[in-house]
């Protein structure tokens, strides 16, 4: 039984997550595993993946919309996608893995001060009067 959302997103998330778990499979046929090559890398990966999780399932659960559950589903979501695409690239690019993880930190960092930006310019928005108004000179 399939479980029906408002968003796409998530269906497409969980196809592209067994996507990159079938390849990691194909890339580590032998014993070596990648619990073994990359430890720290699969605890990040199934602790954000929980996480996204979590937060799908209070997103369910709750009744009102919060954006909050929205914005971390896609924080824990990304970081795990992007943890496992480091695990299929080779050992000699382990540096390439700080650049990945510095770049998605930088770039949800961001996406808060845009938010709060956005949320603060409708704030400061001045509603124009419904009716026209007349000043004296007009008459």
């Amino acid at each position: 039984m399939a479980i029906e959302t408002d968003h796409p997103l998530h269906a497409f998330l969980a196809f592209i997550f067994f996507v990159l778990l079938g390849f990691l499979q194909i890339r580590y046929p032998e014993n070596p595993t990648p619990f073994q090559l990359h430890p720290k890398t699969v605890i990040v990966c199934i602790a954000s993946f929980l996480l996204y999780c979590l937060a799908f399932m209070g997103r369910l659960m709750f009744v009102i919309r919060v954006r909050h559950f929205d914005f971390l589903m896609h924080v824990f979501a990304s970081l795990s996608l992007i943890s496992l695409v480091l695990m299929l690239l080779p050992q000699t690019w382990e540096s390439f893995g700080f650049v990945m993880y510095t770049l998605w930190f930088i770039t949800h960092v961001l996406a808060i001060f845009r938010t709060r930006f956005c949320l603060q310019l409708k704030r400061r928005r001045v509603m124009r009067p419904l009716l026209p108004t007349f000043s004296t000179d007009d008459r």
